[in-house]
């Protein structure tokens, strides 16, 4: 790169590819150097290519100088092309000191791909070491880290506004260049929103399930619930065990199904009353499959509350004890899941839940084409909720009526 200073005797040319990588100025800060260039004239020298007379820095004075017809200076610099170009007006804006965050980590994302491009090209000609480049001043595989040291922001910064530049409008944009807005802020927000929009495409997704793998209902207790079904074969299991002290022992059972049933990633997600919640939690934990992930609160709203005696507590709501074998790699859920008011269905079994309870529930955690099982099939709420999610169901129960029920519901068309 080769300097010459002159007076302009040729039209300068502003090239709209050029002017876009330099942040342009707020209103007060545009007007504050018109406000100087009137007083003291256009004192720095504006800097063009040389040889092919395209305007590379000074627009903005250049913009007030033709306004009012003042002279100005020009510098030219030599450059071997047009990347070399946009790389020196690039790292020239680091300088600035008004520029927000924003403008900083949009500046780093510029000069992103001309900086891993010069490494690897350096790497393939065999002048640099493929694990060390310092000749380039970039790291092979520290092109991140190098860009946040050369604009002075962390390398999370950088990766949070390549993010919103992905997914932000116009006006979100220009609120972070202003700073107006965190970046930290606006990332979440659009995170959050693009992770909705993601679940509810696939939640909308059409899946087809042959007729014959939509239900399977079978007579079964849950000690023999594992010899009825595949390994590794079932998303989820949701379900809801009887809660008197004398079936704690189920809860070990089911655990032990749970970890024969779930494929890897999937998920127990069992209801308990509250009177033996710490021995449940136990029998539940002593499985060698199953890892804790969490507990959510099923809230029962209106209608009458349940009455232990024994506790001298009036409740409105159950835990739900959440199981995973292996790790959960699914989406974020809230956890508190709600049935609609008035609604503690009690019509179909004795110890039943409601359908707009569970469906509250399988929202939260299931897709369309899953496979949730419920080996506690009660009055059939669960399956009704699954049918209704267009997931595949398998339903056990050691009572034939609890399997009856539930085909006289689903055939009914509750589950559409």
């Amino acid at each position: 790169m080769t300097e010459q200073e002159n007076t302009t005797t040729y039209e300068i040319v502003v090239d709209s590819e050029f002017e876009k990588l330099i942040p342009p100025p707020t209103e007060p800060e545009f007007a504050g150097l018109e406000a100087s260039v009137l007083r003291d004239g256009c004192t720095d020298p504006l800097i063009v290519w040389h040889d092919h007379g395209i305007l590379i820095d000074g627009h903005n004075r250049k913009k007030i100088c033709d306004k009012y017809s003042l002279p100005y200076k020009t510098t030219d610099l030599s450059f071997a092309s047009r990347e070399d170009v946009k790389r020196w007006i690039i790292e020239r804006q680091f300088g600035r000191r008004n520029l927000t965050p924003f403008q900083r980590a949009e500046l780093a994302l510029l000069l992103k791909p001309m900086l891993a491009e010069e490494a690897k090209k350096r790497i393939l000609s065999g002048k640099a070491n493929p694990e060390d480049s310092e000749s380039t001043g970039v790291h092979f595989g520290k092109t991140r880290e190098s860009l946040a040291e050369k604009v002075n922001v962390s390398p999370h910064t950088i990766d949070k506004a390549e993010f919103i530049k992905r997914h932000a409008d116009d006006e979100t944009l220009d609120r972070l260049r202003r700073g107006d807005v965190a970046i930290k802020t606006e990332y979440h927000r659009l995170k959050k929103e693009a992770s909705q929009t993601e679940k509810a495409e696939r939640k909308a997704a059409p899946v087809s399930i042959p007729n014959d793998e939509k239900l399977r209902l079978d007579v079964c207790d849950i000690a023999d619930a594992a010899s009825k079904i595949e390994p590794e074969s079932v998303d989820f299991i949701i379900t809801d065990p009887p809660y008197p002290e004398k079936y704690l022992p189920v809860f070990g059972k089911l655990a032990d199904f749970a970890g024969h049933a779930l494929k890897p990633g999937g998920s127990l997600i069992c209801m308990s009353g509250q009177s033996y919640l710490p021995e449940v939690f136990q029998l539940l934990n002593e499985s060698g499959g199953l890892t804790f992930q969490w507990a959510l609160s099923y809230l029962t709203p209106g209608g009458q509350s349940t009455q232990l005696w024994e506790r001298k507590v009036n409740t409105f709501w159950k835990p739900l004890l959440w199981f995973v074998k292996g790790k959960y790699s699914g989406d974020w859920v809230g956890d508190v899941v709600k049935s609609a008011p008035n609604d503690n269905d009690k019509a179909h079994h004795h110890w039943g839940q409601s359908v707009s309870g569970m469906r509250d529930l399988l929202d939260r955690f299931v897709l369309p084409g899953q496979t949730v099982c419920d080996p506690f099939l009660g009055g059939g709420a669960t399956a009704v909720a699954a049918r209704q999610c267009n997931c595949r169901f398998i339903g056990f129960d050691i009572d034939e009526s609890c399997l009856k029920t539930t085909r006289e519901r689903l055939a009914g068309g509750c589950h559409d």
